[in-house]
C-alpha cells in the first residue's frame, strides 16, 4: 500500500509537458537560479529581489562561480551551500559557505586529491562581487593564505517558482527595530575596575 501511495504521490508531483503554470507544479521547491551578480556587484541575469525574497522566505541558498582561460585549456565551476547569511540594508547579500578540504588540483580531475597535510578552505560570498577565502592548516588552526577575488556568481535558492511562491518574505529588521543587549564581554572588561598593583 506504502509503495502504491509514494507512486500516486510522484505521478501527480512530476511536471506535466503544458503545465508550467498549473500552481501544483509551480509551487514544488527545486533548486533554481533566482538572481547573478557581476564582478563589480551589478545586476547580471535574473532577479535580485527573488533572491531577497527566497532568503526571507527562509529558504536555503547555494551559490556557484568559476573561470576559464581563454584559449579554452582549463575551466572549473564550484558551488558551495550558504551556512550564514546576512542580508544587508535590504540589497546585499552575504553568504558564509560551508567549508571545505583543499584539493590538490581544481582543473584537472585526474590530479584531484585531498592536500596531504589536511587543509580546510573557509570563505564568504558577497553579491557586491567578492569572493574572500581562508586557507587553514587542519591541525594547528594557523591561517597560511587569504586570497580575496572579483567574480560573478550565481545565486540559487530551494524554493518553489517564484511567479507562484505565496510564502510571506518575513522582514526582520524593520526600520527602528534594535536588539536589547543583555551582556556584552567586550564593555564587561572595559568597565571592570583595573587590577590593583
Amino acid at each position: 500500500m506504502k509503495t502504491l501511495a509514494l507512486t500516486v504521490f510522484l505521478l501527480a508531483s512530476a511536471p506535466v509537458p503544458g503545465a508550467e503554470n498549473d500552481s501544483r507544479v509551480c509551487a514544488i521547491p527545486a533548486w533554481r537560479h533566482l538572481y547573478s551578480s557581476g564582478p563589480n556587484g551589478e545586476d547580471a541575469g535574473g532577479h535580485r529581489q527573488h533572491l531577497l525574497d527566497a532568503l526571507r522566505r527562509g529558504s536555503p541558498l547555494r551559490v556557484g562561480w568559476g573561470e576559464a582561460d581563454a584559449d579554452g585549456k582549463w575551466a572549473v565551476e564550484e558551488f558551495a551551500d550558504a551556512e550564514f547569511t546576512n542580508l544587508m540594508n535590504g540589497r546585499d547579500v552575504v553568504a558564509q559557505l560551508r567549508s571545505a578540504l583543499i584539493q590538490t588540483n581544481y582543473t584537472d580531475a585526474a590530479k584531484a586529491g585531498l592536500r596531504d597535510p589536511a587543509m580546510t578552505w573557509h570563505a564568504l560570498a558577497s553579491t557586491d562581487g567578492r569572493l574572500e577565502a581562508l586557507m587553514v592548516e587542519t591541525a594547528t588552526g594557523k591561517v597560511t593564505r587569504k586570497l580575496v577575488q572579483r567574480t560573478h556568481f550565481h545565486w540559487y535558492a530551494l524554493a518553489p517558482d517564484p511567479a507562484c511562491d505565496t510564502r510571506p518574505a518575513i522582514e526582520s529588521a524593520p526600520r527602528g527595530r534594535l536588539n536589547s543587549v543583555i551582556f556584552d564581554s567586550r564593555k564587561a572588561a572595559e568597565a571592570a575596575p583595573a587590577p590593583k598593583k
